[in-house]
């Protein structure tokens, strides 16, 4: 018979025990932390991108408010008081411009000498997301 009766853990057991823990809360640290974190980035994206289409929306309406018919000097004017209407959201003067169409059926570019009809309004936001939309002379 052993008379050494001890009761409880040995060192070894309690060392593996702590390395197992460890390591199971290291696992559950990394995939949770990873996986919440960037899970909101497209929600973001999403709520921005619709503001840049609220702006556009917005734009539209201002030039469907035009009286009839819309000349070039009107576009002109409507250009030089866009107003996307959205925070965040502004219009990007370098890609916002009077721009022609080739001729159907050519490839010669625009007359120099004549005025461009449609207005290409371009809206940005913060992060960098643009849309753009073509405006032109109704009559």
């Amino acid at each position: 018979m052993n008379g050494n009766n001890s009761r409880g853990f040995t060192l070894i057991e309690i060392i593996i025990a702590i390395v197992f823990f460890s390591i199971m809360t290291v696992m559950i640290l990394v995939f949770t932390s990873t996986n919440i974190s960037p899970s909101v980035s497209p929600v973001i994206n999403l709520i921005r991108a619709g503001d840049v289409q609220t702006g556009i929306d917005n734009v539209t309406r201002a030039y469907y408010n035009l009286t009839n018919p819309v000349s070039h000097a009107d576009l002109v004017n409507f250009r030089n008081g866009l107003n996307p209407g959205v925070t965040g959201v502004t219009v990007d003067a370098s890609r916002t411009d009077f721009i022609t169409f080739p001729a159907a059926g050519g490839n010669e570019g625009p007359d120099p000498g004549a005025t461009a009809p449609n207005l290409k309004v371009t809206l940005t936001n913060s992060q960098g997301q643009r849309l753009s939309t073509i405006f032109t002379t109704r009559y």
